[in-house]
């Protein structure tokens, strides 16, 4: 029997076969491709300084990073609802600010180049796919397939406070709630290395590194390497606002960390002491101790190397992004995010039965 035939009968006596449509995908790469294009023209019309055509660079990068975050991450495993379902939750403080976001992809996701083929939560996670590897990051798997919903009111209920402490609340949301590991949720955190926080969405205003429009594991290594003072203060109408500013001598210096960040690495709270500083050189008299958490060896690790956190990085944001009981399916060769059109020679029918893939080249 020859082989091409030999396949076709495993493929029809076979129940249960996941079939992916080579033309559709073809039609949905096309759109994600030219999709891909605009949002990248965001990226390069946009400055550090706040002068391009939409805004500043930091802000844009951060708000459609946070913006697939918070869509994400408020996926619930037991009801199979939220997740990557292109709806935010706009009545919930914790996402004040994202309409912005919204408003700024829905354009691009009806346009012309696209058509609606790709779905608004599909649009939402190329975006933040582009945002970091345009800012320098690791190149990031990308899948379709993600079904929007029209409402979601009370799943911003489902984000972690930026006041709690984070090795009880993220242990809660991320590892036993999502399955995440420690050390992917560690890596995940890193992201905020991107944007900065601004005070009329939540309280708290200041980027988290020096260069907030870079990828780099500064997040970690400042966090380690640097001291940071705790201050507190009342910040209508958000209420107490817990930040840990970097440490200088003179001057003043924009940088922040919140109380989130901090509990990944120190022990802040039940340490006989009153603490009210982390990072740099250990002062006995006011220095927190390191956290004996599960979280607290994954920054020191990071901070020590950037190709090991991209690496894990690139793992974990997979895995966050296709939080969804929907099947999602690669659209390009290698399954990562789609950079430029252009004609194939070979197309691709993917058969999986049982994990087994059969991959059957059909040459034109």
């Amino acid at each position: 029997m020859p082989l091409k035939s030999f396949f076709l009968a495993t493929l029809l006596a076979t129940s249960t076969i996941l079939y992916v449509n080579s033309a559709g995908t073809a039609e949905v790469k096309t759109a994600a491709e030219a999709v891909a294009v605009q949002i990248r023209d965001l990226f390069l019309n946009s400055n550090s300084d706040g002068s391009g055509a939409w805004g500043d660079l930091a802000d844009l990068m951060g708000l459609l990073v946070r913006l697939e975050f918070h869509d994400a991450i408020t996926y619930d495993p037991d009801t199979g609802d939220g997740g990557a379902d292109g709806c935010i939750d706009l009545l919930s403080p914790s996402n004040k600010g994202l309409r912005e976001g919204i408003d700024l992809l829905e354009p691009i996701r009806l346009g012309e180049q696209n058509k609606a083929i790709l779905s608004r939560a599909d649009v939402w996670a190329l975006a933040a796919n582009i945002m970091i590897e345009t800012a320098g990051g690791p190149r990031l798997e990308y899948k379709a397939g993600r079904v929007d919903v029209d409402s979601c009111e009370g799943h911003g209920m489902r984000h972690i406070e930026a006041e709690s402490l984070a090795s009880v609340e993220i242990s809660e949301v991320f590892v036993d709630r999502l399955d995440f590991s420690p050390r992917e949720v560690v890596a995940l955190m890193g992201a905020h290395v991107l944007g900065r926080a601004r005070e009329n969405n939540s309280g708290y205003d200041g980027p988290w590194v020096r260069e907030p429009t870079k990828f780099t594991n500064a997040y970690f290594s400042d966090l380690i390497k640097i001291p940071w003072v705790l201050t507190k203060a009342n910040i209508e109408p958000f209420g107490e606002r817990t930040t840990w500013r970097r440490w200088i001598v003179l001057g003043n210096q924009e940088e922040i960390m919140l109380q989130t960040d901090v509990d990944l690495a120190y022990e802040t709270n039940n340490t006989g002491m009153t603490c009210s500083r982390v990072g740099g050189v250990p002062n006995k008299a006011v220095s927190c101790p390191l956290a004996t958490n599960a979280f607290s060896s994954h920054v020191v690790d990071f901070a020590s190397s950037q190709a090991l956190w991209f690496n894990e990085f690139a793992t974990a944001w997979a895995k966050l992004t296709s939080l969804t009981d929907e099947s999602l399916y690669c659209i390009t060769d290698d399954c990562k995010t789609p950079r430029s059109s252009g004609k194939t020679t070979t197309s691709y029918s993917v058969l999986c039965h049982f994990g087994l893939v059969i991959v059957i080249y059909i040459f034109s």
